[in-house]
């Protein structure tokens, strides 16, 4: 069977692990990430409670598998309708987790045969692994769709208009070999905001990355860098402001 797959990575996942106490991480950063992910799948309000992973598994048209910092987010059956589904969640959670730089995700999506087994934690294929090879040669923190990918989604949903509520955008996303990939990308932009609410600030401190940043830091740097760019070319709510 054919499959429309993500494979998401939390970044800067093995810094902030050894940095903070292992009881923070999974009481806070996960369950909060836990919470975010029910809600953007089924979009019914943010839950108060905490979220078990047959809740997640429940949904009907995606299904979920999730170790350490990679989360794996498929659809049930090859249709429209899971494929919309698949790529609205993204959409929704990378939003969700943009401001939130413990949990900011980069996601690889593809399409094609793979062995999906739920009961048994199976999961084999080459949707898989170039799903996984695309999300980790992304400069940013975003989420970008391989060319079977791509060829996939139903024409409407490659406009990059917002009227059809696929959050896919045509765009030129930055790769680590210095080089850009144009393809789809996740329009996580198109989650609702108010310019003045969304400050996507380097830190705290400095708006932007210092040249002891760019020094010690500098591959963090050009992707806080590309995903300001994307935001700030693409954004229909705050280049309308």
């Amino acid at each position: 069977m054919k499959y429309m797959v993500a494979m998401c990575d939390i970044l800067g996942f093995s810094e902030f692990v050894q940095n903070n106490p292992l009881e923070g991480i999974v009481k806070a950063s996960f369950e909060w990430l836990r919470k975010a992910l029910y809600h953007c799948m089924y979009k019914n309000g943010f839950p108060n409670e905490s979220v078990t992973l047959n809740q997640l598994l429940a949904h009907g048209r995606l299904g979920l598998a999730w170790f350490s910092d990679t989360i794996l987010i498929y659809t049930l059956e090859d249709t429209d309708e899971c494929i919309n589904a698949l790529a609205s969640t993204l959409g929704w959670l990378l939003f969700e987790t943009m401001l939130v730089p413990q949990v900011r995700l980069r996601c690889g999506v593809s399409y094609g045969e793979a062995y999906m087994d739920e009961r048994n934690a199976m999961y084999v294929g080459k949707a898989l692994i170039e799903a996984y090879q695309l999300q980790e040669c992304q400069e940013w923190s975003g989420g970008a769709l391989t060319p079977a990918a791509v060829q996939r989604i139903p024409r409407e949903g490659q406009t990059g208009k917002f009227v059809y509520n696929w959050f896919l955008i045509p765009y030129k996303v930055p790769l680590t070999d210095g080089t850009n990939l144009e393809t789809l990308a996740i329009d996580w932009t198109a989650g609702l905001h108010h310019p003045w609410n969304f400050q996507f600030a380097w830190s705290t401190a400095n708006e932007e990355p210092t040249a002891k940043d760019w020094e010690n830091h500098p591959d963090v740097c050009r992707k806080w860098q590309n995903t300001k760019a994307f935001h700030n070319s693409i954004c229909r709510y705050c280049r309308s402001a």
